[in-house]
């Protein structure tokens, strides 16, 4: 968020590798600033909401945690599985 004068890393001897280096950043805009930080208060309030829904209150104890993490992941799954079952 803050401007930065940005870097080059020095080559490595005996390396092929090149060098490693970070453009200068002006750093974000107040609006830019204003978003973030609205961003961030509704990712705090959603995960709120979605970690204290009633919902977990069904899944065993023991399986809460491989069960939020799965969550996680629900946007990789194919959408078509589990229609066919449903209709």
């Amino acid at each position: 968020m803050e401007p930065s004068e940005g870097w080059t890393a020095p080559k490595v001897l005996y390396s092929d590798a090149e060098p490693r280096s970070l453009p200068p950043s002006p750093g974000y805009s107040d609006e830019q600033k204003t978003e973030v930080a609205r961003l961030r208060r509704e990712l705090l309030e959603l995960s709120a909401v979605v970690s204290t829904h009633p919902y977990w209150e069904t899944v065993e104890a023991g399986k809460r945690v491989d069960q939020r993490m799965a969550l996680k992941h629900a946007h990789e799954q194919d959408p078509d599985v589990g229609r066919a079952e449903a209709a």
